[in-house]
């Protein structure tokens, strides 16, 4: 995962469709980065985003995942 002040760099899979199918988040565009080779997503900063964002982190730390 990468981020900047506009947008969201989303390199995880199971982020991705935790943001699109569980709380129907549209990416703007998927792309292949250009050295590595990983399918990513870019998503629009907001605060629902990053509300989201937090929920998913919470759920691995319960799990134990992080």
């Amino acid at each position: 995962m990468k981020t900047n002040d506009k947008y969201f760099f989303c390199y995880s899979t199971n982020l991705q469709e935790f943001l699109r199918y569980k709380k129907g988040f549209n990416y703007i565009c998927g792309a292949k980065h250009l050295t590595t080779d990983n399918i990513f997503y870019v998503y629009e900063k907001s605060e629902d985003l990053l509300n989201a964002l937090s929920e998913y982190n919470e759920q691995g730390k319960q799990m134990g995942l992080k």
